[in-house]
Formats: C-alpha cells, sequence, structure tokens
C-alpha cells in the first residue's frame, strides 16, 4: 500500500508526459485536475499504460467512427492550429489584404475624391501610411511565427533536426521568436545531412519566410519614399477686402500719384488673370495679340498670390487686346540735332480720312547700357493720345459704352532706327537746326517707301543703307470692376523674377516672358498653369452688368504716357482737328544726350522695362506683343502701389493651395504589394504542407511539444539537463556521439506509439532510437 503511495507522483508525471503526446494542452490540463507534484519524478521505460491510453483516446476521438481504421492520430483543424492561430490568421490576413487597398487608394485618388481630400486636406496622409504600415508589419510579424511553427513541425516530421536541437525546435511549434533561429539551426542541420538538395524544400520556404520578415520592416521606409511636398486644393473661404476704388460725386478717386510710372523699376511681376481669344482672319500688314483680357489679385502677399488656385468676386478688368498695322504715312521729314538726335515728323492716318499730326524723337545710341545688347531694336515709342469716340480705333473695348460711342484706348506710332550708321545718318540729313532750337526745320524727305508686315519702311536713300520703320499700334485699354472667377489649374506657382546672366553680364527675363505668353520659336502655345497665371472663365458678355462696377478708368489714366503721371487731358485726346505735341519713350539704350531740341517731349523707360521690351523682339516676338506686356508690367505696379488705398470693399471667395506629403510615385508601394503577396502565397503553401505532409504536430500546444521528444536517447538529455546548461548538455552530445545525428518524429508501425528516429549514416533511413527497455533511475528535477 505505501508503495503504492509512493509511486502515485511518478505515475502522474509519466503518463500526462506520455499522454500529451497525442492531446492538446486543454485536454492535459482536464485529464488530472487534481494531482500534486511533490517537485521529484522518475523517469521510467515505456510500458503497456502508454499503448493503452493511446487506443483509450483515439477510439473517444473517433466517437460513433469506432469501426473505422485507427491508421493515425485524428486531429481536427481547431485541434492542429489551436484557438489563438485560427484567430491570428482570420484576423491578419483581411487586415494586411485590407491596408494594402488602403494604400493604394491614398497613391491612386486625388483631390476630385471626397474621401482622399477630406484626409488629405488635414495632412493625415503620412498618418495614415504609417498606420498602415504598424498594421501590415504587425500582422505579417504574427503571421511569421505561425509559419516558423508550422516549419519546425515539419522538420521535426522530415528528420530534419539535429540531436542536439530537438528540444528547441520541438519547442518552437509552441511559441517563436521568429524565423531566424530556426533557419540557423536548420542550416546547421542542412550542412550535416547526405541528402540534403533532396530534402531542401523545408530550408527553402524557411529562408523565403525569414527574407519577408527581413524586407518587412522597411515597408514604412519604402511607402515614404514615394511621397514629396506637393500642393493641392485646399477648401473654400469668402471674406470681405477692398478691391477697387469708387468714384466720389465730383468724380475723383483717392488715388495717390507718385509720376509717371514709365520710368520706375518694377519691385516685382505678380501674378494675373487672364482671359484670351486668338484673332482672327488677320491681313498680313496687321499684328493682333487677340482678345485678352486681365486683371490682378486683391492680395498684397506674394504668397496668398503664389498659392491661390480658385478666385471669384470682384476684380478690376483691363482690356489689353494691342492691334498694329501698317500706317498711311504723309508730309514725313527726317531731322537730325547734335547729341546725336533723330526726329521724324508728319501726318498718320489714325484711320481712313482721319489724319493727325505727330513727332517721335529718337536718341541714336552712341554708348550702351548694361541692360541692353548690341542687337536691339532702336525704337521710339511715340504716344499720339486717347480716343474721343470708337470712331476713332480699328479695335473697340470689350467694355464700351455702346449707346454713347465711348471706347477709352490708346494709339502709338512706332519708329525705328532699322538701318544706318551714327555717319552715313548725319551725311544725308545734315544738321537740321541749332541743338536748342525749335523742333522741326527743313528735314530730309524719304525716297521711297516699302511694306513689310505691320511694318512701313522709310528708305532715306536708293541703295536702302538708310532705314527708318513705322507702325501704328492701337490699345484698347479700358478697366472696370467684374465681378468674375479665375481658376489656376493643378498646382501653385512662383512669380518670376530677372536672373542675371554671367556669361551675357545683363539680366534675362525669360521667365516674365513666359509669364506673360511668349513661347519658344515654334513651339506649342504654353497653357495658363506652365505661365503661372490664373484663368478667367469666359462671361457670357464682358459689358458690365448687375453686379459690377462700370466705372474704373483712373487705371488706364494711370498708365498712360505722360511726363508726370498726371495726363493733361486738354491735348491728351485725339479730335478731328488734333495737332497734339506727342511724347515719345525711347525703348533702347538711349540716354538724353547734351543736345536737344527746344520743347521735345521725351522720355527713356527704366532700363529693366527696355530690356524686357528688347528681349520680346529679339526671341521673335512681334511688336504688338511687345507693348502689351510692358503695359500690362505698368499696370501691374499701379494697381499694387495703389491697392491699400482702394474704397470699396467687396466679397471674394478664395481657394489656396496647401502642400501636403502625397504619393507621387509607386515604387515603394508596388515593391510592399510583391512582397505581400509573395508572403500570403507563402504562407498557403506552408500551410498545405503542414496540413498533408505532418501527422503528430499541432500549433501552439506546449505539453505536446514536450512528450513527444520523452523517447528513446532523448530521455537521458533529458534528465541530465533539469540541472544543467545547454552548453553541457552539448558536452554529453559530442560525448555520446550524436553531435551529427539527424532525428524526427515519427508514428510506430501500429499508428499507436511517437517515436523518436534518426538518419546518422549517409544515405540511412530513419531508425529507431534505443527504444528498449531500460533501468529505471531515479532522479531528482
Amino acid at each position: 500500500m505505501a508503495s503504492a503511495e509512493q509511486n502515485r507522483p511518478e505515475r502522474f508525471e509519466y503518463e500526462a508526459i506520455r499522454n500529451g503526446a497525442h492531446r492538446s494542452d486543454s485536454e492535459v490540463s482536464l485529464q488530472n485536475p487534481q494531482s500534486d507534484m511533490d517537485g521529484t519524478s522518475v523517469v521510467g521505460r515505456t510500458d503497456h499504460k502508454e499503448t493503452a491510453f493511446s487506443v483509450e483516446y483515439l477510439q473517444k476521438s473517433q466517437g460513433s467512427q469506432g469501426g473505422q481504421n485507427l491508421n493515425r492520430p485524428v486531429f481536427t483543424l481547431s485541434d492542429r492550429f489551436g484557438w489563438w492561430t485560427i484567430t491570428v490568421l482570420s484576423l491578419t490576413i483581411p487586415l494586411i489584404l485590407g491596408a494594402i487597398g488602403f494604400l493604394w487608394f491614398l497613391w491612386m485618388a486625388d483631390y476630385k475624391n471626397k474621401t482622399w481630400h477630406a484626409i488629405a486636406i488635414r495632412d493625415w496622409i503620412i498618418r495614415a501610411v504609417t498606420l498602415s504600415s504598424v498594421a501590415v508589419r504587425t500582422s505579417l510579424s504574427l503571421q511569421t511565427a505561425i509559419g516558423t511553427s508550422i516549419l519546425a513541425g515539419l522538420a521535426l516530421e522530415n528528420t530534419q533536426i539535429l540531436m542536439l536541437h530537438l528540444a528547441t525546435v520541438s519547442m518552437m511549434r509552441n511559441a517563436n521568436a521568429g524565423p531566424y533561429m530556426l533557419l540557423w539551426l536548420m542550416y546547421k542541420a542542412f550542412l550535416k545531412d547526405p541528402q540534403r538538395w533532396r530534402r531542401c524544400l523545408t530550408l527553402v520556404l524557411l529562408i523565403l519566410l525569414a527574407f519577408i520578415s527581413l524586407l518587412a520592416e522597411f515597408t514604412s521606409t519604402a511607402l515614404l519614399s514615394d511621397m514629396k511636398q506637393t500642393p493641392i486644393p485646399g477648401s473654400p473661404s469668402t471674406r470681405m477686402t477692398t478691391t477697387n476704388f469708387v468714384y466720389n460725386t465730383n468724380g475723383t478717386v483717392p488715388y495717390l500719384s507718385r509720376g509717371t510710372v514709365w520710368t520706375k523699376k518694377p519691385p516685382f511681376f505678380p501674378t494675373f488673370l487672364e482671359y484670351h481669344e486668338d484673332a482672327e482672319n488677320l491681313s498680313s500688314d496687321t499684328a493682333d495679340t487677340g482678345l485678352t483680357l486681365r486683371a490682378f489679385l486683391p492680395m498684397e502677399s506674394q504668397q496668398q498670390r503664389s498659392m491661390l488656385r480658385d478666385f471669384a468676386g470682384d476684380a478690376i478688368v483691363v482690356d489689353s487686346r494691342i492691334r498694329c498695322v501698317r500706317p498711311q504715312l504723309g508730309m514725313l521729314k527726317a531731322h537730325y540735332a547734335t547729341g546725336p538726335t533723330f526726329g521724324l515728323t508728319g501726318r498718320v492716318n489714325i484711320i481712313p480720312g482721319q489724319e493727325i499730326d505727330f513727332g517721335s524723337v529718337l536718341n541714336y545710341p552712341v554708348t550702351r547700357q548694361k541692360e541692353t545688347t548690341p542687337n536691339d531694336w532702336q525704337i521710339g515709342l511715340s504716344y499720339l493720345g486717347r480716343f474721343a469716340n470708337a470712331s476713332f480705333t480699328p479695335i473697340q473695348s470689350e467694355f464700351r459704352q455702346i449707346s454713347s460711342n465711348v471706347s477709352y484706348g490708346m494709339a502709338f506710332l512706332v519708329v525705328n532706327i532699322t538701318a544706318g550708321s551714327l555717319a552715313e545718318w548725319h551725311a544725308v540729313l545734315g544738321t537740321d537746326a541749332d541743338e536748342y532750337g525749335t523742333f522741326g526745320g527743313t528735314g530730309a524727305q524719304p525716297k521711297a517707301y516699302r511694306g513689310r508686315k505691320e511694318w512701313a519702311d522709310l528708305l532715306f536713300t536708293a541703295n536702302e543703307s538708310l532705314v527708318m520703320s513705322a507702325t501704328l499700334c492701337h490699345a484698347a485699354y479700358d478697366s472696370v470692376v467684374l465681378d468674375i472667377a479665375a481658376s489656376g489649374g493643378k498646382s501653385n506657382r512662383t512669380e518670376p523674377s530677372p536672373r542675371y546672366s554671367v556669361h551675357g553680364q545683363i539680366n534675362d527675363y525669360t521667365t516674365i516672358r513666359r509669364q506673360l505668353g511668349q513661347t519658344s520659336y515654334n513651339s506649342q502655345p504654353l497653357t495658363p498653369e506652365d505661365r503661372g497665371i490664373l484663368s478667367i472663365s469666359r462671361r457670357d458678355s464682358w459689358l458690365p452688368g448687375q453686379g459690377d462696377y462700370p466705372k474704373s478708368s483712373w487705371l488706364a489714366d494711370a498708365v498712360t504716357l505722360t511726363l508726370d503721371g498726371d495726363p493733361t487731358y486738354s491735348f491728351d485726346y485725339i479730335s478731328a482737328s488734333s495737332s497734339t505735341k506727342n511724347i515719345t519713350a525711347n525703348l533702347y539704350d538711349a540716354t538724353p544726350s547734351s543736345g536737344a531740341w527746344k520743347g521735345e517731349t521725351r522720355l527713356s523707360p527704366d532700363p529693366s522695362i527696355t530690356a524686357l521690351f528688347q528681349e520680346i523682339l529679339n526671341n521673335r516676338g512681334d511688336i504688338a506683343f511687345a507693348l502689351q506686356s510692358i503695359l500690362t508690367v505698368f499696370t501691374g505696379m499701379v494697381y499694387y502701389d495703389q491697392l491699400e488705398r482702394f474704397n470699396s470693399p467687396n466679397q471674394i471667395t478664395t481657394t489656396p493651395f496647401i502642400v501636403i506629403s502625397r504619393p507621387r510615385s509607386i515604387r515603394g508601394i508596388t515593391a510592399v504589394t510583391i512582397v505581400l503577396s509573395v508572403h500570403l502565397i507563402l504562407m498557403i503553401v506552408i500551410i498545405h504542407l503542414f496540413l498533408s505532409k505532418t501527422s503528430l504536430s499541432t500549433i501552439g500546444n506546449s505539453w505536446q511539444t514536450f512528450a513527444q521528444i520523452m523517447r528513446g536517447d532523448a530521455l537521458e538529455l533529458v534528465s541530465m539537463a533539469a540541472l544543467s546548461t545547454d552548453s553541457a548538455v552539448e558536452e554529453k552530445v559530442k560525448e555520446q556521439r550524436w553531435k551529427n545525428r539527424l532525428v524526427g518524429l515519427k508514428l510506430s508501425k501500429d499508428s499507436r506509439r511517437v517515436k523518436l528516429v534518426s538518419r546518422d549514416s549517409p544515405g540511412g533511413q530513419a531508425q529507431m532510437m534505443m527504444n528498449e527497455p531500460r533501468k529505471r533511475r531515479r532522479l531528482m528535477v
């Protein structure tokens, strides 16, 4: 009786370990819920009790199928994987697929999608990508641990583990820290295996699993490498701001005059709004910019203008159309005075049958400034005046008051010294008058005329060595306040500025010419987005209507070519009996000389204006476009100079660009998608092999992983290892010549027992390991 009591703890431990080989942890824990261990046990040999229990367990597991062959342990799917593994796989697979789908949504959608836009304007894309990466990495890490457990089971049942590593690999079926340790242990076994290349599938799968696990650590890096700072439309906002002058009852506005704008340097070249239609049915003697309506933004901040995407509200709109035609000239005379100074006087037909006098004064360039080049056109822009009525101009302002026949605009006679040196001109013209005398005199008449596109060439010698050219330009320059809408395209813009050319030692105005619309020779027209401007939406009519303010001619008045910036209306407007004193702007290197005609009216614009004008002409731009460009620059200068004094508050709606980090490449997400796809396929293959090629292993059962290796020679190692380190066990293995022994788990021939088998000879088959009865030894555990 006493002997039986003493053996009860030992017997319970033995049965728990042995029986655990065919049971899950939950079944083992329920077998002896009231057991009491005293800390010691005796490990005996395998006896008939193990077999009896195995048969009993299998019969119970078969239930009503008791008549079925008992050829292998029966595990249900839930037994083999366990609730934890099934739960992890059920959650992580949809999570990975959902995360990658969401990431592709972030990559491929744009601001037109409301959900994407809501995420983007809050600058949540980086957060969303980071959180998705964490979800993917975590899911992949959990699946990799499951795959490692499965591969550990495959390795054990395929006899691919060294005896020294048996315990470690068996425990990995229950818990592991990833594939790297198992990879190292299997690699060492692979080197000892004489049949390594025939049995390498498990190792190959493990290498792939480890490699993908390593690549997954760079998921965030790969995804974030696709990110770039990109502008997208933000949310529209509405506010009140002053957009124009309101005329007082006496017909004036609080305009602050600072002198003529023609002699000032532009402080910047602001973004503007534009509506454009090409001119049609033009004759060969005409250059026309086409319908061009331009407006400036009521925003002082360059940053606000650069980041504006959409604008809606009141704005001062200027009709900037220019048409230059070959003029009809009469009573022409060329004059010369010391200095040297040239003059051209005569009469010009504003329209057929309507003539006015003109006089243009030009300096011959003796020395040149650094802003200009030797190829400059020697142009004098003679301002003829404003139109008294619409019948005086071939082009009409889009804002004209048809009932009153009023069309505000300007007329210019453009004169160019096309050919001839200073000495040649002096020899032909002589000195017309005393340099301080009255402008005019006898002069010299041209010997012949020649038409060339919009230019009329005046030939002063028979061999055409001395040539002056002239063209008549009409500017439909008028301005009103209109309710408009404009859009700036898909990206923000940078307002241009001149760039200094070290090679030419002059300023380069290429970016400004691009903003104004000049393209390279034979290139396609630039889009508003290419130019960095906003495009005005077409209205049914450009005539001021309800909600507009038709009176805003102060802007045209301020841009008029005058000496002091204050137009003198007594002679400024052209009438049928006009005989005007003209003002000439020398738009080339024409620094006023000491010699000058008495009472001459001319000025030299700021060198930056001259350089821009010349650069346009020298890059195949026509005179109409060049004149339109400098008038636009002058308009912007006046507008922003007076902006703070505007007194008419109006409501405007603006949509800014906001700069966010968003995907601009698909390289990173493509790489991540490929890695995850390979991983999921790999997991399917591993699970399939586990279900079809193994019969003893389950996942997540700690008792089973321990009990299944309590066989044969392993018992001796287990008994010794209780109070030993792994290094001591390793020495024991070396002493027993088990170092190179490959071991695994197999069912016995009667399919009722788990056996420990080995392959320790080249080409050898799996052999049972020392399962004969042993003398029982009592050990302290």
